[in-house]
Protein backbone atom coordinates (compact mmCIF):
# COMPACT_ATOMS: atom_id res chain seq x y z
CA UNK A 1 0.00 0.00 0.00
CA UNK A 2 1.25 3.51 -0.96
CA UNK A 3 -0.30 6.74 0.38
CA UNK A 4 0.27 10.15 0.14
CA UNK A 5 1.62 11.04 4.00
CA UNK A 6 -1.08 14.02 4.23
CA UNK A 7 -3.51 11.74 4.39
CA UNK A 8 -4.92 10.79 8.49
CA UNK A 9 -4.57 6.83 8.52
CA UNK A 10 -3.75 4.29 11.10
CA UNK A 11 -1.57 2.50 9.39
CA UNK A 12 -1.35 -0.53 11.37
CA UNK A 13 -5.26 -0.83 11.81
CA UNK A 14 -5.68 -0.53 8.04
CA UNK A 15 -3.08 -3.12 7.49
CA UNK A 16 -4.91 -5.40 9.83
CA UNK A 17 -8.43 -4.85 8.77
CA UNK A 18 -7.00 -5.43 5.06
CA UNK A 19 -5.09 -9.20 6.13
CA UNK A 20 -8.04 -9.82 8.04
CA UNK A 21 -10.35 -9.07 4.38
CA UNK A 22 -8.00 -11.40 2.33
CA UNK A 23 -8.24 -14.40 5.01
CA UNK A 24 -11.88 -13.88 5.23
CA UNK A 25 -11.81 -14.75 1.31
CA UNK A 26 -11.26 -17.84 1.74
CA UNK A 27 -8.01 -17.65 -1.13
CA UNK A 28 -5.25 -17.42 1.42
CA UNK A 29 -3.83 -18.56 4.56
CA UNK A 30 -2.84 -16.51 7.20
CA UNK A 31 0.82 -16.85 7.29
CA UNK A 32 1.12 -16.41 3.39
CA UNK A 33 -0.38 -12.73 3.95
CA UNK A 34 1.85 -9.58 4.01
CA UNK A 35 1.40 -6.39 4.19
CA UNK A 36 3.06 -3.37 4.06
CA UNK A 37 2.41 0.63 3.89
CA UNK A 38 4.44 2.99 2.54
CA UNK A 39 4.11 6.82 2.88
CA UNK A 40 5.29 8.62 -0.26
CA UNK A 41 6.80 12.32 0.46
CA UNK A 42 6.76 13.20 -2.98
CA UNK A 43 3.79 12.60 -4.96
CA UNK A 44 1.54 14.73 -7.81
CA UNK A 45 -1.70 13.45 -9.20
CA UNK A 46 -2.60 16.05 -12.30
CA UNK A 47 -0.54 19.25 -12.39
CA UNK A 48 -1.69 20.80 -9.02
CA UNK A 49 0.96 19.71 -5.89
CA UNK A 50 -0.71 18.92 -2.59
CA UNK A 51 -4.33 18.17 -4.51
CA UNK A 52 -5.92 14.74 -4.84
CA UNK A 53 -4.04 13.07 -1.93
CA UNK A 54 -4.64 9.11 -3.12
CA UNK A 55 -3.92 5.31 -1.44
CA UNK A 56 -2.73 2.71 -4.10
CA UNK A 57 -3.20 -0.65 -2.77
CA UNK A 58 -1.42 -3.56 -4.66
CA UNK A 59 -2.32 -7.14 -4.09
CA UNK A 60 0.08 -9.59 -5.45
CA UNK A 61 -1.04 -13.21 -6.19
CA UNK A 62 0.10 -16.11 -7.47
CA UNK A 63 -1.59 -16.70 -11.22
CA UNK A 64 -4.27 -18.84 -11.45
CA UNK A 65 -7.48 -17.76 -10.13
CA UNK A 66 -9.84 -16.63 -12.40
CA UNK A 67 -11.37 -13.17 -13.34
CA UNK A 68 -14.14 -13.43 -11.29
CA UNK A 69 -11.99 -14.34 -7.90
CA UNK A 70 -9.78 -11.16 -8.82
CA UNK A 71 -12.83 -8.85 -9.12
CA UNK A 72 -13.92 -10.55 -5.67
CA UNK A 73 -11.21 -9.33 -3.79
CA UNK A 74 -10.69 -6.10 -5.31
CA UNK A 75 -14.00 -5.23 -4.65
CA UNK A 76 -13.51 -6.38 -1.14
CA UNK A 77 -10.57 -4.78 -0.10
CA UNK A 78 -11.55 -0.94 -1.54
CA UNK A 79 -14.49 -0.58 0.98
CA UNK A 80 -11.66 -1.83 3.86
CA UNK A 81 -9.78 1.50 2.71
CA UNK A 82 -12.64 3.87 2.51
CA UNK A 83 -13.24 3.07 6.28
CA UNK A 84 -10.07 3.11 7.06
CA UNK A 85 -8.65 6.79 4.86
CA UNK A 86 -9.54 10.11 5.90
CA UNK A 87 -9.00 12.92 3.36
CA UNK A 88 -9.75 15.65 1.73
CA UNK A 89 -12.32 16.05 -1.15
CA UNK A 90 -10.97 14.12 -4.39
CA UNK A 91 -8.62 11.83 -2.47
CA UNK A 92 -8.16 8.95 -4.24
CA UNK A 93 -8.61 5.42 -3.15
CA UNK A 94 -7.59 1.99 -5.65
CA UNK A 95 -7.09 -1.10 -5.57
CA UNK A 96 -4.65 -3.31 -7.80
CA UNK A 97 -4.76 -6.53 -8.32
CA UNK A 98 -1.35 -7.91 -10.10
CA UNK A 99 -0.73 -11.55 -11.16
CA UNK A 100 3.23 -13.03 -10.35
CA UNK A 101 3.76 -15.80 -12.19
CA UNK A 102 3.78 -18.96 -10.30
CA UNK A 103 6.44 -21.07 -11.94
CA UNK A 104 9.18 -18.53 -11.25
CA UNK A 105 8.00 -17.85 -7.65
CA UNK A 106 9.84 -19.16 -5.30
CA UNK A 107 9.71 -19.23 -1.13
CA UNK A 108 11.53 -20.48 1.73
CA UNK A 109 10.53 -21.00 4.98
CA UNK A 110 13.00 -21.07 7.71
Amino acid sequence: MQYSKELQLDVPATLLAINQALLASGQFQATDIKSRAIALDHWLTGTEPGAYPFVHLQLHILTGRDLATRQQLSASLLPVLQQHVAGPAGTQLCVEICQMEKESYSKLLL
